[in-house]
């Protein structure tokens, strides 16, 4: 968890659809060797946490293209925003059944969205997508925004007008709550 997320006063959710194969590379490597240094009780959980945070920032292709779309771009923080899969693991080839997907959405995702508690979830992704009507009836009261991937293929004018798009609903979002902390407040 993000050590900003709970003093937000919105809090947002990127929800996308699983861990890409990262493939045979030092930094994958190096991932998995912290996830088992985890499993075997010789890090925390903090510090699994920090190290992913630190290197999300070049997760994509051109490396850093992850961190460009919902960083820089979106304008949403490193440390005041969450990430959740709908599939929490990654599989050979970036292949996998829809049959595993929907099971790991609702056995974990769905309960990880609510115990998160967002007032918005960007579904990135047209994978994500197939589970807006279902974010919308078990979220009550949060906004569910569907978006384009990060990694999309639409071009430079696409991702302009999305970027537009999502940043003026984070803005009307965002509006909206202070607004309701302050009615609730006095």
């Amino acid at each position: 968890m993000p050590p900003g997320y709970w003093h937000q006063s919105l809090r947002v959710v990127v929800l996308m659809i699983n861990p890409g194969e990262s493939g045979d590379t030092p930094g994958a490597r190096l991932f998995l060797d912290r996830m088992a240094e985890y499993r075997a009780g010789r890090m925390d959980l903090r510090t699994l946490l920090d190290f992913q945070r630190t290197t999300m920032m070049q997760w994509g292709n051109p490396p850093g293209r992850f961190a460009r779309f919902y960083f820089d771009s979106l304008g949403l923080s490193v440390d005041q925003v969450a990430f959740a899969n709908v599939a929490w693991c990654g599989t050979k080839g970036n292949q996998y059944p829809g049959s595993m997907v929907d099971r790991c959405f609702h056995r974990h995702t769905l309960p990880l969205l609510r115990a998160l508690a967002p007032h918005v979830v960007i579904a990135s992704g047209s994978k994500t997508h197939h589970y807006l009507g279902t974010l919308r009836a078990e979220l009550p009261g949060v906004t569910v925004v569907p978006t384009l991937h990060y990694a999309h293929r639409g071009g430079g004018a696409v991702e302009a007008a999305e970027v537009a798009r999502l940043r003026q609903l984070l803005a009307e979002n965002r509006a909206r709550t202070a607004s309701a902390a302050h009615r609730k407040a006095t």
